[in-house]
């Protein structure tokens, strides 16, 4: 019995022992902080009004009256498939409250995603994709839905 006891208190001992860390652990030195490399001056873009720059793109600067409602359009993109034309429009004249649709591709939108622009007083923000497929017949299409219900679209070529 006393051996068994014996054996029983080292195998624990020696159990304990093993659990326990015999690393010793080193302490954290501080490194200093790498300087930051020096910021390149911004270079100068075109506003586009939201705030962000779309690079290198093709520009679109023009005005278009449709249902009765006449707007001036800056559009910014590229015509490759699934690429994204930016728009911005001012309403020059008739009466706010327009409501603005946007294509890229045919006059029938087949194949298209058809968006609405975003409307805030006199003026209109949208982003229309450019579909897979892209032909001579794919322009930038404009719906305008006036205050009375008039309809009327529009096309801007692309290139």
């Amino acid at each position: 019995m006393r051996l068994f006891t014996h054996t029983l208190i080292l195998g624990s001992m020696l159990l304990l022992a093993s659990c326990g860390s015999t690393e010793e652990k080193a302490t954290p030195t501080p490194t200093p902080a790498p300087t930051p490399a020096p910021t390149p001056a911004p270079t100068p873009t075109a506003d586009t009004g939201h705030g962000h720059d779309h690079g290198s793109t093709s520009k679109i600067s023009m005005s278009l009256s449709l249902a009765g409602v006449t707007l001036d359009i800056a559009a910014q993109g590229t015509l490759r498939p699934n690429a994204e034309y930016h728009l911005e429009m001012v309403l020059v004249s008739g009466a706010p409250g327009a409501t603005v649709r946007l294509w890229i591709g045919d006059e029938s939108g087949k194949g298209s995603m058809k968006t609405k622009a975003d409307g805030h007083g006199d003026h209109y923000h949208g982003h229309a994709l450019v579909p897979k497929e892209i032909n001579g017949k794919t322009a930038l299409w404009i719906e305008v839905q006036s205050v009375t219900g008039d309809r009327e679209v529009g096309r801007i070529a692309l290139q």
